[in-house]
């Protein structure tokens, strides 16, 4: 018996080893996807919770892996002193989520959502801390090779694939969608560019009634066309760029001169789109009306709002009352109940509802800075490959949570993403100014004997 445990004794030895050795944010996404896939399996399978009841609990084991990810990585001396002094732009926004959860605290606001709103808060600034910091030498290139390695393609590939036959998708769909997009678009290996061209398909076929059929939303359409524009500037390829754009313009008008009858037999999201150009009222499609009265919502909220509260918002836990919503599906799946609904789907107006001007003025300068940082690296010929994967990633999940702002709000990996590109920014610029290792801050390196 002692005899034939050894082997499995040294399996696990083995195991943690190589796990331990692996780079931290290699390890971080992939314990982050098998997490994600699960906990959305065992909701939906074991749970019956479907639609919109997931994503409190998805959002729950997302932020705690996070969180213990972070703990573990400080247990074992992953980090350097740095990760204790925070970024300028993380103190600001601690200090913003601190005046929003004393000022929810004071009005009253429901609790629940002021502990998870601060938990979005806190571990965001700790996960872009721990990635931007790391004491190993963590390399992007890593990370892309790991996504594209046949393993992990071939995991990414089973939960696509499950997702087309069941209620919701069991991976975060932004993720996803960039690794099929980069491995067809950048990728020089037919094997990558193919499994990213069935990756994409699965992710946009869904099962109803039975029936397997393209799905495809609106926010996923402008943040696909982001994408293409950011690798037509990667490529300097500008005159494909300016006619793509007249060819854009050009569908465009096509589209709006189709009958109704017609535009009636098109996915939803696109029928909605097309008529909604075409004049037709908002009222008449329950998606679009909803973010509008949402809108409505937080500006009936600030009537009587003090100069303060405009200035720093209504606080965490601020919610709307949907009862008069015509889409009943958010007040339906509310944890609180209709009345007391904390999503906003348009991110500026969830943004501003619950941290006011202050909060517009931080989210819009780091969504500038993120833009600002892509074309620095163009226009100064240190934009990579490998950069450009984190480039698609940030900027694809700011345009898709436009109308969506809990796929950035709630979004672990965001800052993850932003930390590590950060890192590797860094690394650059110290080996372009002469320093000896990029982790060397302060010593410079040493000149050649002569």
């Amino acid at each position: 018996m002692a005899a034939a445990s050894i082997p499995k004794t040294a399996e696990r030895t083995g195991l943690m080893a190589r796990l331990a050795r692996m780079e931290p944010f290699t390890l971080f996404l992939s314990g982050f996807i098998l997490l994600y896939g699960a906990v959305s399996l065992l909701l939906e399978h074991g749970a019956g919770i479907i639609g919109f009841a997931k994503a409190p609990y998805l959002n729950a084991a997302s932020y705690l892996y996070a969180l213990g990810y972070v703990a573990a990585g400080l247990a074992l001396n992953k980090v350097t002193i740095r990760f204790f002094l925070p970024h300028p732009t993380a103190i600001l926004f601690l200090l913003t989520g601190f005046i929003a959860a004393v000022t929810g605290m004071l009005n009253g606001n429901a609790q629940q959502y002021i502990v998870a709103w601060s938990l979005y808060f806190v571990t965001a600034v700790l996960v872009f801390q721990f990635f931007r910091n790391p004491r190993t030498e963590s390399g992007a290139d890593t990370v892309v090779k790991l996504l594209y390695s046949p393993p992990f393609l071939a995991i990414a590939l089973v939960f696509a694939f499950l997702s087309v036959f069941n209620k919701d998708n069991h991976y975060q769909y932004m993720l996803f969608e960039v690794i099929a997009l980069y491995g067809m678009l950048v990728r020089p290996r037919i094997v990558d560019k193919a499994f990213g061209a069935i990756i994409y398909l699965l992710i946009h076929l869904g099962s109803n009634d039975g029936f397997v059929q393209v799905e495809i939303n609106r926010a996923s359409i402008l943040a696909v066309g982001a994408i293409g524009v950011l690798y037509l500037l990667s490529r300097r390829h500008l005159v494909v760029l300016f006619f793509l754009i007249f060819a854009a313009l050009g569908t465009i008008f096509y589209a709006l001169s189709l009958d109704d009858e017609t535009v009636e037999t098109l996915p939803r999201n696109i029928k909605e789109a097309i008529m909604l150009m075409k004049g037709d009222n908002v009222y008449n499609h329950v998606s679009s009306y909803q973010r509008v009265y949402e809108g409505q919502m937080v500006m009936e909220d600030y009537r009587d709002a003090t100069d303060a509260e405009w200035l720093f918002g209504m606080g965490l836990g601020r919610t709307v009352d949907m009862t008069g919503a015509a889409d009943k599906t958010p007040g339906q799946h509310a944890l609180l109940g209709a009345t007391e609904v904390h999503n906003i789907h348009f991110l500026h107006y969830a943004i501003f509802h619950k941290f006011g001007f202050a909060g517009l003025v931080l989210v819009g300068g780091l969504i500038l800075a993120v833009f600002g940082m892509f074309f620095a690296d163009l226009f100064r010929g240190r934009l990579d490959d490998i950069a450009l994967f984190f480039y698609f990633y940030l900027i694809y999940t700011i345009v898709f949570a436009f109308p969506a702002s809990n796929f950035l709000i709630a979004n672990p990996l965001w800052p993850a993403f932003f930390g590590l590109l950060t890192l590797s920014r860094r690394r650059k610029s110290l080996a372009a100014s002469g320093f000896a290792r990029p982790e060397t801050v302060w010593r410079e390196k040493q000149p050649e004997p002569t």
